[in-house]
């Protein structure tokens, strides 16, 4: 063929349009291919999967190649470190609200679990007056893990969830809100369905893994939940508040346990658990499995050293579930006051312990006792200090049979005391087993028993100690005041120390209950000393001494109790020592108690089984007294 210049020249130029149109096709290219969105987040970035290995991932505010090479070499690391879940390594950041009358939940896209809950229904915190949290979002982590094959452990709060919604209102009726983790697969996922009903400080939820049984080494056939929380400080006196704050878990076959409150402490499981808590004085955060969680659960509570640091604890939770080849597993978020009714409520084993009224006995009586009657008094009168002066009036007269008996045994002692001061010193330097036996045969002649009135305090010691647990942790009395006191639950205070002053055991205030329970408690003990006389055995420390001791000690250790306690001993003490005045004056007849005594010396008494018994003691202790000086002689 042959070609002519115009025809090259024709050639040429059809080259050149052909070359400059593919390159500003492809130019153009370049400029329209979407950037990858940047990473955001409205949450704290503290809140970070416990892996240290962080994904090899371009930085979001990198210019991105768009060429293919590039793409691929993304998508390829993805892929190699997340495997089916690495759509959702990718995404944004941001709250979901879950909420009812009582609590509002707000749950994270990254990992799809609780980020931080607020308590509404009128509680606050006593410094600041905001609404209570149940922990400090800056140091606090929540996830669920499991093992993907042939990548390792992952970590739900290494990826991003996609909601069902951006807000949830369960005030009108039950609600449903669903965090779903894709993969690559539409038939595979993760999801956990929240369900929250109205008035309720319980969210249920269900996790699901659906069709990735084959994806997953689920060797041990389990997952772990992981939990890590650190308390703040929500009442008045930050000490009372740690000593009243830990992890409460309860075994699925036993009785509610605790880590050390104000304490490090920590704890591995070795049977299934049903609920752990976090248990910090009024208020609680917990997950419950109706099904156990698996043995080895992992607890650890930690208390920082800097005694104004507002933090209460620092707390870790490892709980294993079990899983299978589809697995739905059914937890309970529980996130609330620590109120009896409740907690009683939920219908969990054991979970109404998380309130302290104390052993045996002594929870009984304020469980079913003390308890009840607060309430039933605080339905129609407004002051709880008015309830808590009632409260103790009643249980005073409910007492007062047995005041009585103490009484009476106080005054045969004191018509006999003549007697007994002659007994004294007749043995005076002579053999105490023998002026023992002598004081005793005078009891048993006539009738009366020294004991008797052991036994009537014996029989107010459950009461007295039932209340000194239950002030501190009823929480009806939180927030509320009375004259000076601006926090029955919470120490009082009529005098602050100068700055910087804080002594040692008693702390930089003044407690003004407290100062009125240890005069009202000095008054009492003079009274009950000279109404009751005592035998002063030689050696034996002196009991006035002892009880005035004892009465001031009382100001350091009450100092920093709840000022209704010390309102409550305060007001038991002044009816006490009415009591005491009123029978002494106007009800015990001495001189009818000391014809009776006289009476009864008449009759024959025959020796108790008790007394021969005890006389039989007293004789071999001698008998090895005297043996013991012998041998020393020699």
């Amino acid at each position: 063929m042959n070609f002519d210049r115009n025809t090259i020249i024709g050639l040429l130029l059809m080259l050149l349009l052909g070359l400059g149109f593919s390159w500003y096709s492809a130019r153009n290219a370049k400029e329209n291919l979407p950037a990858p969105q940047a990473v955001t987040s409205t949450i704290d970035s503290a809140v970070v999967s416990p892996v240290e290995e962080k994904v090899p991932l371009l930085p979001a505010n990198d210019s991105v190649s768009s060429d293919s090479a590039s793409l691929a070499s993304r998508i390829a690391i993805e892929s190699e470190k997340f495997g089916v879940f690495a759509p959702a390594s990718r995404g944004e950041e941001k709250l979901v609200v879950l909420e009812n009358e009582k609590i509002r939940a707000e749950l994270s896209t990254k990992g799809g679990l609780f980020y931080r809950v607020i308590l509404k229904d009128g509680y606050t915190r006593y410094r600041d007056k905001k609404p209570v949290e149940l922990w400090d979002t800056a140091g606090a982590r929540m996830n669920l893990a499991w093992v993907l094959s042939g990548k390792g452990e992952m970590y739900s709060d290494q990826f991003y969830f996609t909601p069902s919604s951006d807000y949830v209102d369960a005030r009108s009726g039950v609600q449903q809100l669903v965090m779903k983790l894709n993969t690559t697969d539409p038939a595979q996922f993760v999801e956990f369905i929240y369900s929250l009903t109205p008035d309720s400080y319980s969210v249920d939820c269900k996790v699901n893994i659906v069709g990735l049984g084959n994806k997953m080494e689920i060797g041990n056939k389990q997952i772990n939940f992981h939990w890590k929380a650190d308390g703040l400080q929500n009442e008045k006196g930050l000490s009372a508040e740690r000593g009243k704050s830990s992890v409460y878990f309860c075994p699925a076959e036993g009785e509610r346990d605790y880590l050390n409150e104000a304490k490090s402490d920590e704890e591995t499981t070795e049977e299934k658990t049903t609920w752990v808590a976090y248990k910090q004085n009024y208020f609680s955060a917990a997950v419950i499995a109706r099904d156990g969680f698996l043995p080895q659960s992992k607890l650890s509570v930690s208390v920082p050293e800097d005694s104004a640091h507002t933090k209460i604890f620092e707390s870790t939770l490892g709980l294993p579930l079990a899983a299978g080849e589809n697995t739905s597993t059914a937890l309970t978020f529980f996130f609330g006051p620590n109120d009896y009714k409740v907690l009683k409520s939920l219908d969990v084993n054991e979970f109404d312990r998380i309130i302290d009224y104390g052993w045996s006995i002594i929870g009984t009586v304020n469980r079913y006792l003390i308890r009840p009657l607060f309430w039933f008094l605080s339905s129609f009168i407004g002051s709880f200090g008015l309830i808590i002066l009632i409260v103790t009036l009643i249980i005073k007269m409910i007492l007062f049979p047995v005041t009585w008996k103490n009484f009476l045994s106080s005054a045969k002692m004191r018509v006999l005391k003549p007697e007994i001061d002659e007994i004294n010193k007749k043995y005076e330097g002579k053999d105490a087993v023998e002026k023992q036996q002598a004081i005793m045969g005078l009891y048993r002649q006539t009738g009366v028993n020294p004991f008797a009135g052991c036994i009537p305090v014996l029989l107010q010691m459950p009461i007295l100690y039932a209340m000194f647990r239950f002030f501190p942790a009823e929480i009806v009395l939180r927030g509320k005041s009375f004259l000076w006191a601006d926090d029955l639950a919470a120490y009082d205070s009529i005098f602050q120390l100068p700055s910087g002053w804080n002594i040692p055991f008693y702390g930089s205030h003044v407690s003004g209950f407290t100062l009125l329970m240890c005069l009202s408690t000095f008054v009492y003990t003079r009274m009950s000393m000279q109404a009751q006389p005592t035998v002063q055995q030689p050696g034996m420390p002196n009991m006035k001494v002892m009880m005035h001791i004892f009465t001031f000690m009382m100001l350091f250790f009450f100092n920093n109790m709840p000022s209704g306690l010390s309102l409550y001993y305060f007001t038991a003490n002044v009816i006490s020592i009415g009591q005491m005045w009123v029978i002494k004056e106007y009800i015990i007849d001495e001189d009818a108690i000391r014809a009776k005594i006289e009476d009864n010396k008449k009759k024959p008494k025959k020796k108790s089984s008790f007394a021969q018994r005890l006389e039989e003691v007293q004789k071999q202790q001698q008998k090895k007294l005297q043996g013991s000086k012998s041998k020393l002689k020699k």
